[in-house]
């Protein structure tokens, strides 16, 4: 019986992120434009916002709940697979142009967000950590985490209008509400199949005997990203590619700055040695190398979204095999 219900949460999951996904993608984007709103700038707020919030909730349980290998590992695993996986997958399926702000703004606010995450823990040097040594995320360090969120959401509604005239008449204010509604609807039924999901994954994963710091890294940070994955590859087969971009580039900064700020005030989270040592450079390197591949081309193309997903195939097959 259980294993009935597993499969119907993984396939009530996948429903929901499907049908959640064409419909906030519709909805913010049409409400970008009525109110002459660049799209680049919802899909970098309002959309990565809203799909970062399975990360919030998964992160905020497992690290009151003494899980903080699950906490640290789903925002590290979450990020790693939204450039590796999702923009990887992305751009292997069709080539994206990046708007010069992503170049000038963007991919800054995103590496800064990785490099003050590698950094912080370091400051006050390593604590005991279970069998070995850790090194602390306290609630100054959230504090600093959620001073840079603030700044990061200043300067980008600074820069939220486009040239385009927003229309305001009766029949414009209308749309918007139905469009706030669809983006709503589609935002609710997105993390709901994100979190039946996420729960038939975690099951399956511990009939398996996987380790607690593995299925924070890969099935509960993939799952928690897959609202990411399925709002970009919507959004890029409606040519939306400023959202698909923005979605996965806001995300991961909003899964620094916000999700991890959040959880280190309400319960300080101990980094292991381990996530430290191999995981924060994999974030590293994944937010470095795709900011330099996409620069030398202004988008991602098909060998560069190859590279990308055979980069993470690595990753993840390190995790089970124990390469490094």
């Amino acid at each position: 019986m259980e294993i009935v219900i597993v499969i119907l949460q993984l396939v009530g999951g996948v429903a929901g992120l499907h049908f959640g996904s064409n419909w906030l993608v519709s909805g913010s984007s049409h409400l970008a434009l009525s109110f002459g709103i660049k799209p680049l700038i919802i899909g970098l707020t309002l959309v990565a916002f809203g799909t970062s919030a399975p990360e919030l909730v998964v992160s905020i349980s497992a690290a009151t709940q003494g899980g903080a290998d699950i906490a640290i590992g789903n925002v590290v695993g979450s990020n790693i697979a939204n450039i590796g996986l999702i923009l990887g997958l992305a751009a292997a399926i069709k080539p994206m142009k990046l708007d010069a702000e992503v170049f000038r703004r963007d991919f800054p606010f995103m590496l800064g967000a990785a490099v003050l995450l590698a950094v912080l823990p370091f400051l006050g040097g390593p604590v005991e950590f279970g069998d070995g040594a850790g090194f602390l995320l306290s609630r100054w360090k959230g504090g600093v985490l959620l001073f840079a969120m603030a700044l990061v959401m200043w300067a980008l509604l600074r820069d939220m209008k486009s040239d385009a005239p927003a229309p305001d008449d009766p029949a414009a204010r209308s749309k918007r509400l139905r469009n706030v509604g669809l983006a709503l609807l589609g935002l609710l039924i997105l993390l709901a199949g994100g979190k039946f999901f996420v729960d038939g994954a975690v099951t399956l994963a511990g009939w398996l005997g996987v380790p607690q710091l593995v299925i924070g890294l890969t099935v509960v940070a993939v799952g928690t990203s897959l609202p990411e994955l399925a709002t970009s590859m919507v959004a890029l087969s409606k040519g939306q590619d400023s959202i698909s971009a923005g979605n996965v580039i806001g995300s991961n900064i909003f899964n620094v700055l916000f999700v991890l700020g959040i959880v280190a005030m309400i319960s300080p989270v101990t980094i292991s040695a381990d996530v430290m040592r191999m995981d924060m450079p994999v974030m590293l390197g994944f937010s470095f190398g795709v900011a330099v591949l996409a620069w030398r081309r202004k988008g991602l193309g098909r060998p560069e979204g190859l590279l990308l997903l055979a980069g993470y195939g690595l990753y993840v097959a390190n995790l089970f095999v124990g390469w490094v």
